[in-house]
């Protein structure tokens, strides 16, 4: 599966609605690891799906900003109001209409249940010079997980790649991303059935020119609890 192949079968909305084929679902994992954008999208929707679980069920989701834009053709009747009260009316109705986005979306995935899809946990990489172990824990029956770290290099690059070896020194799997604005961290999205514990390393690499660098070496020890 490539990436126009997975747009045109909505991948990753399907995916998380437990509405693919295994043949399917086999097929999107492995495009998953390779493609940035649809890594990128699973990991928002799966965030979007969970907060609004969380608004019928009453609690305080994690706070995701919502950003909505309007389309060229509906932007047209607020042009004839004030630079100051189009302003307003952007801000006013911004909440509603993420709400009603969120109330659809549950709407939509009550009909659609899959009961594998399950909270994303987070957890924190820090560099091979720091000299302390770090523990990913992850519950045993987590679909997924994230890694996150800081950059701790100098200068930015166009791209990165994140690798993750195993204690062996084995591939288990190369992530392309993009580079985030100043300040962010790199993020790593990680299909937990895919690794056993033990001991991994996940190398940072940066890509300018065409010309790769190896900035960053994070390794942690995976303990599924």
């Amino acid at each position: 599966m490539d990436h126009l192949d997975a747009e045109q079968i909505k991948a990753v909305e399907r995916y998380v609605l437990n509405d693919l084929s295994v043949s399917e679902v086999e097929e999107f994992d492995r495009h998953f690891f390779d493609c940035p954008q649809c890594s990128e999208e699973l990991r928002a929707l799966t965030i979007f799906q969970e907060n609004a679980r969380a608004v019928f069920a009453g609690e305080d989701p994690a706070p995701v900003p919502a950003v909505v834009t309007a389309p060229k053709s509906a932007a047209k009747w607020w042009q004839g109001f004030s630079p100051q009260l189009s302003s307003s009316l952007i801000t006013s109705w911004a909440p509603a209409f993420a709400a009603l986005l969120i109330g659809l979306f549950a709407g939509w995935a009550s009909f659609h249940p899959r009961e594998d899809v399950q909270a994303l946990y987070a957890h924190a990489l820090y560099a091979q010079a720091r000299g302390e172990e770090t523990v990913v824990s992850p519950p045993a029956g987590a679909d997924s997980f994230e890694l996150y770290l800081d950059k701790t290099w100098d200068g930015d690059y166009a791209s990165y790649t994140a690798v993750l070896d195993d204690a062996s020194g084995v591939e288990k799997f190369t992530l392309p991303l993009k580079a985030g604005a100043a300040g962010d961290a790199m993020r790593v999205l990680v299909k937990g059935h895919r690794l056993t514990p033990g001991k991994y390393v996940l190398v940072m690499r940066g890509n300018n020119s065409g010309k790769e660098t190896e900035l960053a070496r994070f390794p942690f020890n995976l303990r599924f609890e």
